[in-house]
């Protein structure tokens, strides 16, 4: 059996971004981002949906403009109610933009069943995972 997604074919949004030290994603790389997440926010009626993020995430949100009304929050217990929760979003298309902070993908499995989810989907989404900190090779 073929699948069709024409839509699969089309450049959209797709952002995996490390974090490279073992503490959370700091507010003014987030802010960073504000922008190009505003933008794809409000493009829509539709939810923006945040799994795992900190209530930081939400209110600079909520300061670009987005509606608290339309943002869907999703704390999630562990890492692998996280990366469930960002697949069924990803392949829901309820959201204008899905902002995950995962922490550590638990297996390459996971990572591949996310790609496949954002290859099928119209949803942009920026994905934030922990990678251990790189020390310098001498």
């Amino acid at each position: 059996m073929r699948y069709n997604y024409p839509h699969a074919s089309q450049e959209l949004a797709v952002n995996t971004l490390a974090i490279t030290d073992d503490s959370s994603f700091s507010s003014e790389e987030f802010a960073s981002l504000m922008p190009r997440i505003q933008s794809l926010a409000l493009r829509t009626k539709q939810w923006v949906t945040v799994i795992g993020g900190s209530r930081e995430a939400i209110q600079q949100l909520v300061n670009a403009g987005v509606s608290r009304s339309r943002i869907r929050w999703v704390a999630g217990r562990d890492a692998d109610q996280r990366e469930w929760a960002t697949e069924q979003a990803l392949l829901a298309g309820t959201s204008s933009v899905v902002l995950s902070f995962l922490g550590d993908v638990s297996s390459s499995r996971v990572a591949q069943r996310l790609k496949m989810a954002r290859k099928v989907s119209q949803t942009h989404s920026f994905i934030f995972h922990n990678q251990p900190s790189r020390s310098p090779l001498h």
